[in-house]
């Protein structure tokens, strides 16, 4: 699948030249680009590399902001930069930018292939992990196949999709997060990179899981946890939280491909008042757009929104539009 590794067409950032200490973790500069290191508290640092003249620090999905870099120590020793922090370390090599996250008594957590560690192939860029013995994979979301994603691959693109199969590849959503497990050990990697994105973990090797992106820079948050659930509290930390849904939410939401005009949605929900079926909602699919664009009505179809949505909750419905 493509972002795949061609030793002769990509380049690392090499060795680093020069690097300094600042108020949110640590950074610096390359042969052939930067890096940066920071810290968002003391479960998760962000990794930054690229080789443009200055990061991009805007995100669509990030909410958060580095914090607690107080906590984390810099020291530097013959071959790489080492992080110490109250959870756990991390290091970075002078001679190839390579990083490897651990626990506070050592033990490995994730690494980059030393060969190849995060490279770029044109504009494309890809950062190659080593396969820990017996690791194991789970996430990425709305995705077909097994839960443990270990040998296999995936593309996240939004695609409608329609009457997808099994194996079909990509979907509707695109969320590139993934925990990686091995012994008693897990951690998270979110990869905060809008561009078409790919992810594969051995798929095609035993020696490399890698995510790769059709351009812009490598940017990912390495997030440490003693548990799954714990991985995924700090995840959703530095991404944001839902409110809390209204109680008719958890009702029975009546839902099908599709309800239209306006006189079939009315009749639908009168019916199940008359045969006293107990329901909290009626969703609303594609058709009731002008023309299937988001964010407007078919005033063909539906004249009068605000009448019906009105008619509706006199008899108890909420609405949900897709």
């Amino acid at each position: 699948m493509t972002g795949s590794f061609n030793s002769a067409l990509s380049r690392s950032l090499g060795k680093i030249r020069s690097w300094e200490k600042n108020a949110d973790g640590i950074n610096g500069e390359s042969e052939f680009g930067k890096f940066r290191l920071q810290a968002y508290g003391e479960n998760i640092l962000r990794v930054s590399l690229t080789r443009a003249e200055a990061f991009e620090d805007f995100s669509y999905a990030v909410i958060d902001r580095p914090h607690d870099a107080d906590k984390w120590s810099v020291r530097d020793s013959a071959d790489a930069i080492h992080l110490m922090g109250i959870r756990f370390n991390a290091a970075i090599t002078k001679t190839g930018t390579a990083l490897t996250f651990t626990t506070r008594d050592g033990l490995i957590l994730n690494e980059d292939d030393p060969s190849f560690a995060t490279s770029w192939s044109g504009d494309q860029v890809t950062c190659y992990k080593k396969l820990q013995p017996g690791e194991r994979f789970i996430g990425l979301g709305e995705k077909t196949g097994p839960l443990d994603r270990r040998g296999a691959g995936y593309i996240n693109w939004n695609t409608d999709n329609f009457a997808y199969g099994p194996g079909a590849d990509p979907l509707y959503c695109s969320i590139p997060f993934y925990i990686g497990v091995h012994g008693e050990l897990v951690y998270g990697i979110f990869f905060d990179n809008t561009f078409k994105t790919y992810f594969n973990f051995g798929a095609s090797n035993d020696r490399f899981a890698s995510f790769a992106a059709d351009a812009g820079e490598m940017n990912y948050y390495f997030i440490y946890g003693e548990s799954v659930a714990e991985i995924i509290q700090h995840y959703t930390a530095i991404t944001g939280r839902m409110e809390l849904p209204p109680l008719w939410s958890i009702g029975y939401q009546q839902c099908r491909y599709s309800y239209y005009p306006d006189k079939e949605v009315l009749s639908v929900a009168n019916t199940f008042r008359e045969k006293d079926i107990p329901a909290d909602a009626i969703v609303l699919d594609i058709h009731y757009m002008d023309k299937y664009k988001i964010f407007t009505w078919s005033q063909k179809d539906f004249p009068d929104t605000a009448s019906m949505i009105s008619r509706l909750a006199d008899v108890g419905f909420n609405v949900v539009d897709m």
